[in-house]
């Protein structure tokens, strides 16, 4: 099973993805994404299930490798709730910024590598808030294709864990 297989059955089974650590109760986004390239059937898909109403605290950014260090070009309340950051401090920087001391190098070396490969992966990751507290989230990239073949984007999606997993380090999950 692909990883963009893996987000549309979390996505059918799981919405909205709910969390204690932000508000489930918001009210919906008026924001979603409109692909300025043309997705592929599969990929346009995911897409209007992330854009429907029962989404709207989804926390997913989307980013395009066709520019410089391929930036969130496209970010959810839920992402904006979850991680505290305004969306104006989000879009056009790349995701790294949510890594910190804690965040294991191995786990960044399978996220870039899945990038390069145009692959999806996931990855039990640990990240920072902009209040510095940290979180653990289950992280799935996925690349959106265009209705040619090509590369369009990359959809990132963080799902809540209450616990990293083995090898990780459980003592700085907030």
């Amino acid at each position: 099973m692909t990883v963009l297989h893996s987000i549309f059955d979390f996505l059918r089974y799981h919405f909205p993805f709910a969390s204690r650590e932000y508000d489930n109760d918001a009210r919906p986004s008026v924001l979603q994404f409109e692909p300025s390239k043309l997705l592929c059937e599969r990929d346009s898909i995911v897409i209007a299930m992330l854009n429907s109403p029962d989404h709207e605290s989804t926390c997913y950014v989307i980013s395009d490798p066709d520019l410089p260090d391929c930036p969130i070009t496209f970010v959810s309340d839920g992402f904006c709730a979850f991680t505290q950051y305004p969306r104006n401090e989000i879009e056009g920087r790349n995701c790294r910024f949510l890594q910190g001391k804690g965040t294991e190098k191995a786990d960044v070396d399978r996220i870039r590598k899945a990038i390069k490969e145009e692959k999806g992966t996931s990855v039990n990751l640990l990240n920072y808030r902009k209040d510095g507290s940290t979180f653990a989230n289950e992280f799935f990239i996925s690349p959106l294709y265009a209705e040619g073949g090509d590369l369009a984007y990359f959809i990132g999606v963080q799902c809540p864990v209450s616990k990293l997993g083995p090898g990780q380090c459980a003592a700085n999950v907030g």
